[in-house]
């Protein structure tokens, strides 16, 4: 056996054997890690294209490649507030409203939900006895006082919810949110392009209606429509909305620079450099949070916060939020409209393709992080009962 061990030991035999095979797989490492990182000069033509992408190369002033894949900004959804020309009855509406089968395939109304305060029992149950005319509902019961000898004697809160949505079928939510007052809510159904969409509208007692979700205005315009033809039939005045007096009060999207970003050096960079607020904390948030203050007095638009000498002087100045994540992922969010939320992606475009060369972070590959993110993935999900009763007549 000691024979054995020495012949393993043996100089000469590890010259022979052992060294080629490490010196094989060295090369194999390398090509490995210039195929990762994309440093292979193979791959690019004499036209200063990347042929295994498609993709447009830049040289950067020392000569770094840099693949220009800056995606254009997406906006993924907007949230906006239009007002009618006449007030709700929101107690006498609510309960006229008609409620379409959620498997009728057509345009209607699906579900509603609303907030009920009532201070008697007479109010109680006669929102009670509604309720019997009802093929389907829910009730979030959030305040009940019955004390007779009270100060209080009676108040009852709850949140009514009357119909069935997408939601209420495909999501997990074990607890139930609350409502607003002064309004109820309706979730819409509407055929949009190939499709059966679902909308939430707000709709309040001074006629104003707030929309979250909307990606087009083609959307917009027709849930407008749905919601007067829904409302008209108990009017005798003819329903309107006034055109020029709708507002986006937010605005969610996003878009890609195309390249790994070393976040440490991008927060210096814009404090130091650029002047912009900004926070980063990896423990708290993964990604830079930032405000770009925008000022339509001025021609050139830098970002930065107004001064407490200027803000007198500027009193139109729009704030909005935007995060910026290691993978190059960039979020805008934040009260303005379109033109604004462009211009503000044309200013970090440029800021993050100008200091390519000091922000970017090359790509390691991990096999061991790999790895154990696959096996995170594999991880099945845990499935939730939920019981849903469903009467046929």
């Amino acid at each position: 056996m000691y024979s054995v061990f020495q012949n393993r030991c043996d100089n000469s035999f590890t010259n022979v054997s052992i060294k080629p095979q490490i010196t094989q797989n060295k090369l194999i490492d390398d090509e490995w890690n210039d195929f990762i990182t994309g440093s292979n000069k193979n791959n690019e033509d004499e036209d200063g294209y990347d042929n295994t992408s498609g993709n447009k190369i830049i040289t950067g002033p020392d000569n770094t490649n840099v693949i220009n894949k800056v995606s254009d900004i997406y906006i993924s959804t907007k949230t906006i507030i239009a007002y009618l020309n006449v007030e709700i009855d929101l107690y006498s509406i609510f309960w006229k409203i008609p409620i379409i089968p959620y498997s009728q395939p057509c345009n209607g109304v699906i579900k509603k939900q609303m907030k009920f305060n009532s201070l008697s029992e007479e109010a109680f149950n006669t929102m009670k006895e509604n309720l019997k005319h009802e093929d389907y509902y829910e009730e979030l019961v959030i305040t009940n006082i019955n004390n007779p000898n009270g100060r209080v004697k009676f108040k009852d809160i709850r949140k009514i919810s009357i119909g069935i949505s997408k939601k209420d079928l495909i999501s997990y939510r074990r607890k139930k949110k609350s409502a607003f007052y002064n309004c109820f809510v309706l979730i819409l159904r509407m055929f949009v392009v190939d499709t059966f969409k679902e909308y939430h509208v707000k709709i309040f007692n001074t006629g104003k209606l707030e929309i979250p979700g909307i990606q087009t205005d083609h959307a917009f315009n027709a849930i407008l429509n749905m919601i007067i033809n829904i409302l008209q039939p108990y009017y005798e005045k003819k329903i309107e909305y006034d055109t020029k007096n709708t507002e986006t009060v937010l605005i969610n999207s996003n878009f890609n620079c195309g390249f790994y970003i070393n976040r440490e050096v991008l927060f210096e960079v814009l404090n130091t450099k650029y002047h912009i607020q900004s926070i980063y904390d990896p423990c708290s948030y993964p990604g830079i949070q930032c405000k770009f203050y925008y000022n339509p007095d001025i021609g050139i638009q830098t970002g930065r916060q107004i001064s407490k000498e200027n803000k007198d002087l500027y009193n139109n100045v729009s704030e909005v939020s935007f995060m910026i994540f290691r993978t190059g992922s960039v979020l805008i969010v934040g009260k303005c409209d379109e033109r604004i939320l462009m211009e503000i992606y044309e200013f970090l475009k440029d800021l993050l393709i100008k200091e390519f060369n000091v922000i970017s972070q090359k790509f390691h590959y991990d096999m061991n992080s790999v790895t154990e993110k696959n096996n995170e993935k594999i991880k099945k999900r845990k499935i939730m009962k939920k019981n849903i009763l469903v009467s046929i007549s």
